[in-house]
């Protein structure tokens, strides 16, 4: 283990009160020694040794087989973090793999039968983002849950008021054949907590009730709970490894999207290949963030294919077997 007293502030100037201490995952290993490759099966279960016979170090707490299987979910970049202690992996882009050759299709017309989803990020001060995609019956495995490949297929930057921004929303569903999607995602920070008010609205209105007033159903705040923007930023980068379809019997990304669809500069294609961490705060910055968070919130709540024909029939099929319970009833009435 090395210590490392580190200084930070505006004139370089030592605080002795801080001590930075930079460590491997494997110096809190109960029943291995790292240095010596040496094995204590007498710690398996707890910690009887306290110290390496060989280099003297102390033994840690955790187990070598639940040190191995958590190492093996991290990616490679998150691992040199969590097993070496190296905090500066979070740099350069967040999405290392995403590729315009492995992750961009040409552009072909949504399957009508395919489930429609939207995402939003609002913005007050800009142009809104707006995402459509598409989920396909090809089944995927995200973490071990079967789950299915999505498709970005357009994107609107929409400016104006809410009704306006409905109503090229509305228009471009139209272009692609369908009046709503399975759900529009929103943004929580902002559908929830922020306010609008306007010459026109002197009452205080968020995101969220300002689109369902203009028509915009089904929508759904994103998660907002502490860790999610990491957790989120996990699945799309698991979406974006290649995964094997049964239905089509190739291996491709569980994320893809349309080469001119979704092209453009200020597109979701460039910014998912811009999308980076901020070198100083360590996170991920405030620029080419705006769609890479639409593809987040959908990230996180994984979404599973349903035919929208199949939930029309089914909606048709209550329907009849109400108006047949109702006539019943009216028929012993009389």
């Amino acid at each position: 283990m090395d210590n490392d007293f580190s200084h930070h502030g505006a004139e370089d100037e030592l605080d002795d009160e801080i001590a930075v201490i930079r460590a491997t995952i494997w110096d809190n290993c109960r029943d291995w020694c790292r240095k010596c490759g040496v094995s204590y099966p007498e710690n398996e279960e707890r910690r009887v040794i306290k110290r390496c016979r060989g280099c003297g170090a102390a033994l840690g707490f955790l187990a070598k087989d639940g040190i191995d299987e958590y190492l093996k979910i991290l990616e490679p970049e998150e691992r040199a973090s969590r097993e070496e202690g190296t905090w500066l992996h979070l740099s350069g882009l967040v999405y290392k793999t995403f590729s315009r050759k492995a992750h961009v299709y040409d552009d072909f017309t949504p399957p009508k039968h395919w489930m429609k989803l939207e995402a939003v990020d609002p913005h007050d001060a800009r142009a809104t983002n707006w995402l459509f995609g598409m989920v396909s019956p090809e089944e995927i495995d995200i973490f071990g849950k079967t789950k299915h490949r999505i498709y970005w297929f357009d994107y609107l930057l929409a400016t104006g008021s809410v009704e306006d921004i409905v109503r090229k929303v509305k228009a471009n569903r139209a272009l692609y054949g369908y009046e709503e999607p399975k759900f529009v995602i929103l943004d929580k920070k902002y559908g929830e907590m922020t306010q609008m008010v306007t010459a026109d609205n002197p009452d205080k209105r968020t995101w969220q009730s300002e689109l369902h007033r203009a028509g915009i159903n089904r929508i759904k705040l994103s998660h907002s709970a502490p860790g999610d923007v990491e957790l989120g930023h996990k699945i799309v980068k698991e979406y974006l490894k290649p995964q094997y379809s049964i239905l089509t019997q190739t291996a491709r990304p569980g994320m893809l999207f349309a080469k001119e669809g979704c092209g453009g500069s200020s597109g979701p294609i460039h910014m998912m290949s811009s999308y980076q961490y901020d070198a100083k705060t360590q996170k991920a910055s405030d620029k080419y963030k705006d769609f890479p968070d639409c593809l987040r919130y959908v990230a996180l709540e994984q979404p599973s294919y349903h035919s929208p024909e199949s939930e029309a029939n089914v909606a048709i099929q209550l329907h009849d077997r109400m108006k047949e319970a109702i006539d019943r009833r009216q028929s012993i009435q009389g």
